[in-house]
């Protein structure tokens, strides 16, 4: 009876992250086109180049807490709940309002456009009192998802009503910062609906006690975010922000596929966690092989239809100003398998087990590669130079991922039961590379090509004999 409460459970997370994942999808498909028409590559270069300074900065404030927090909070009792959770957001507070402080001496003495650097102070309050891993610490997915959902339809209501040329920059900056603050203020007043009130916490007893195990999981952090955020601001500096455009603007489907694929190792890694130490590790290991399978198999295909459909996809979703990032986009495409097949090993198995270190250490090393390749490369190849280094700092990560849980996981079958989907995928792009519907209509070469290369796919598996497709779908019916 428990079991099965405990999965319907996460079946309903499951569903409301599913439904926010696809509003995820939406709100670019929606906006992108427009933005980059109405503002233009060099005002989107400025954007992204503030922006991932900005998000650094933000994300460094989490501390790890969407892992570490939610972790602690999902093993947290009714007795101890609140004191985890003060000591928790305690030390983000601390944290932030140091971090927002040299932020504002950043801006005074250093930054150039000085007027968006400030605009996103209200971004950076929103994520210094961010407390959504509460919320999934305690199974509230439903309330995260509904939160973001709202703020997102009315940041897009405001984007289009004020957005109308390149002189409204500003606004674009002030509705996305503004709506990471809003939503994160709901959170703080809806608070008392899990049992905790912000008056009755008796600060005074506040411990740094989490301080060492936060700063140390903020170390893949950080490294993450000079690869993800810190790259676009080194592209920025070296090849000029037209360059950076091209850069940002053609990883954001990816970054939104990746959004929606990596999301479930937020509902399921607190469960994974919660089985972690008791007699479930069979279980666990069921659930891991499972969300492994499903994973490489959906990020196969998605990638697939990115990389097939780019030519014509660029000047039709972006317009014809951004057409000469269309080997940016096809190349930048393979992060999608990298990032969400790497992500099942470090988020849903190293944290779950409480394995820092192996979650620590690939971020590392692709953090110092990262640096190193942009500074020697942006300047010369410019954005493409930039999407070289992504792609590779991502295939080294997930290949360290993979290789560090080894004494965890049988790697040779998963290795005999996946090598057979990634051949597969490579013999379908080589095809495509050669045979396509490019020069049909518009919209039936997006069928078609879309149409053929999941057909190609599924053909080369059968050929293949591969097993893990027919156990995927053998197991999904049980």
């Amino acid at each position: 009876m428990e079991r099965k409460t405990m999965l319907k459970k996460i079946d309903a997370n499951l569903v409301y992250n599913a439904l926010y994942q696809l509003l995820l999808i939406l709100v670019p498909i929606l906006t992108t086109p427009y933005l980059a028409r109405t503002l233009g590559p060099n005002s989107l270069g400025i954007y992204g180049y503030v922006a991932a300074i900005a998000a650094f900065l933000g994300n460094f404030m989490l501390l790890g807490l969407n892992q570490f927090g939610v972790r602690t909070i999902a093993k947290s009792n009714r007795s101890n709940l609140i004191d985890n959770f003060r000591d928790l957001w305690g030390t983000q507070i601390i944290v932030g309002v140091i971090l927002v402080g040299l932020y504002l001496l950043f801006v005074i003495l250093f930054a150039p456009y000085k007027i968006f650097f400030l605009l996103e102070i209200p971004f950076l309050l929103g994520y210094g009192t961010d407390i959504s891993w509460l919320y999934i610490g305690v199974g509230k997915v439903k309330r995260v998802v509904v939160r973001n959902s709202i703020v997102k339809v009315i940041s897009v209501v405001f984007i289009f009503a004020l957005v109308k040329d390149r002189s409204d920059l500003w606004k674009y900056f002030l509705i996305n910062s503004l709506g990471i603050l809003l939503a994160n203020m709901i959170f703080l007043i809806d608070i008392k609906r899990i049992g905790i009130r912000i008056r009755q916490i008796h600060w005074s007893k506040y411990r740094s006690r989490f301080l060492s195990s936060l700063l140390f999981l903020a170390i893949p952090l950080v490294a993450s975010q000079l690869y993800t955020n810190i790259d676009s601001a080194l592209v920025g500096t070296f090849a000029g922000m037209h360059q950076l455009a091209f850069y940002d603007q053609s990883q954001k489907i990816a970054r939104v596929i990746l959004a929606a694929l990596t999301s479930t190792s937020t509902v399921i890694m607190p469960k994974m966690a919660a089985l972690d130490g008791h007699a479930n590790e069979d279980r666990l290991n069921k659930m891991f092989r499972l969300s492994l399978d499903v994973t490489l198999v959906v990020s196969l295909i998605f990638a697939l239809l990115m990389m097939v459909n780019t030519n014509n996809f660029i000047p039709f979703f972006f317009g014809s100003s951004f057409t000469p990032m269309r080997q940016n986009m096809y190349w930048v495409s393979l992060i999608v398998i990298f990032i969400a097949y790497g992500s099942v090993f470090s988020l849903q198995l190293a944290l779950a087990k409480g394995l820092y270190r192996i979650y620590m250490i690939p971020y590392v090393v692709g953090a110092i590669y990262s640096l190193l390749a942009n500074t020697l490369f942006d300047a010369k190849f410019g954005a493409m130079g930039g999407t070289m280094v992504i792609v590779t700092t991502e295939l080294i990560v997930c290949a360290l991922r993979i290789y560090m849980i080894r004494d965890y996981i049988d790697l040779r079958e998963i290795i005999r039961n996946h090598y057979k989907l990634v051949l597969s995928f490579v013999v379908t792009l080589v095809v495509f590379n050669f045979i396509n519907f490019n020069d049909v209509n518009l919209y039936l070469s997006f069928v078609l090509n879309s149409v053929g290369a999941v057909i190609c796919f599924v053909f080369m598996t059968l050929v293949l004999r591969d097993k893990s497709a027919v156990h995927l779908l053998h197991q999904l019916r049980r």
